[in-house]
C-alpha cells in the first residue's frame, strides 16, 4: 500500500473514531437530561437553560476556535518536520487559553448578577457561578485536544469526550437531587419555593464543570506520557 493510501486510511479511521465518540457523547447528553429535568422541574430547567445561554456566549468568545486553530497549526508544523515549533505553538496556545479562559471565568463569576438580571432570571445566578470556572477548564482542554488532533491521533479526544459526558451525567443527576433538597431548606427560610429549584439547577450545572475537569485531567495525563516521546523526537 502506498504512503498516500495509508494516510487516507489513517485519516478515515481517526475521523471515524471522533465521529463515533461525538455520537455517543450526544446520546449520553440527551439521556441524562430526562431524569435531571424531572428532578428540577420546569422552573429549575428554566434557570439551568438561562445560565447556559450566558455561559455559551462567553465560551464561544473566549475558547471556541482554539481546538481547530491549534490542530491546524500543529499539523502544519509536524508535516514539515518542525516538531520544535509545534511544541512552541502548544505552549503559546496554553498561555493564551489560560489568559482568556481565566478572564472570561472571572467576568462570568463576578458579573453573574448583572447577566442574570438582564435575562430577568436572577435566581439562575447560582447555576451561572458554578459554570464560571468551567470556561477556563474548557479553554485549556481545547488546546490539549487540538494538539492531539494535530498530531494525527483522535483517541485521547474521543475518550475524553465520552468520559466527560459520563461524569457529567452522573454528577448532574446526583448534584441536582442533593442541592434541590438543600435548597428546599433555604426556601423555607426565605419563603420562596423557587430558591429550591435554583439550587437544583446549580447542581445540574455542577456536572458540566466536573465532567470538563475530569476530561482535562485525563488529557493532561496522556499529554505528560506523550511528551516523553515527543521531546525525544525534538532532538532527532
Amino acid at each position: 500500500m502506498s504512503s498516500g493510501k495509508k494516510s487516507d486510511s489513517n485519516f478515515l479511521v481517526q475521523g471515524s473514531i471522533l465521529a463515533i465518540a461525538s455520537i455517543v457523547s450526544r446520546i449520553i447528553g440527551l439521556l441524562y437530561r430526562i431524569p435531571m429535568t424531572n428532578i428540577i422541574g420546569d422552573t429549575g430547567n428554566s434557570y439551568y437553560s438561562a445560565a447556559f445561554e450566558i455561559y455559551n456566549i462567553l465560551l464561544i468568545i473566549s475558547a471556541y476556535s482554539l481546538p481547530l486553530a491549534v490542530s491546524k497549526l500543529v499539523s502544519a508544523r509536524v508535516s514539515k518536520g518542525q516538531r520544535k515549533n509545534a511544541y512552541r505553538i502548544v505552549k503559546g496556545a496554553l498561555l493564551l487559553a489560560t489568559g482568556t479562559g481565566l478572564t472570561a471565568s472571572l467576568i462570568l463569576f463576578f458579573g453573574a448578577s448583572f447577566f442574570t438580571n438582564m435575562l430577568n432570571t436572577p435566581l439562575s445566578i447560582f447555576a451561572l457561578k458554578v459554570l464560571a470556572p468551567t470556561i477556563l477548564v474548557v479553554a485549556v482542554l481545547g488546546v490539549l485536544r487540538g494538539f492531539f488532533q494535530g498530531m494525527g491521533t483522535m483517541m485521547p479526544t474521543a475518550i475524553s469526550q465520552i468520559l466527560e459526558q459520563i461524569v457529567n451525567a452522573v454528577v448532574s443527576i446526583i448534584g441536582a437531587s442533593y442541592l434541590l433538597e438543600m435548597g428546599k431548606k433555604v426556601a423555607e427560610k426565605a419563603s420562596n419555593d423557587s430558591v429550591a429549584y435554583a439550587y437544583g439547577a446549580a447542581g445540574g450545572t455542577l456536572g458540566t464543570a466536573i465532567g470538563a475537569l475530569v476530561a482535562l485531567l485525563f488529557c493532561t495525563f496522556v499529554l505528560v506520557v506523550y511528551l516523553c516521546a515527543f521531546k525525544r523526537s525534538l532532538h532527532r
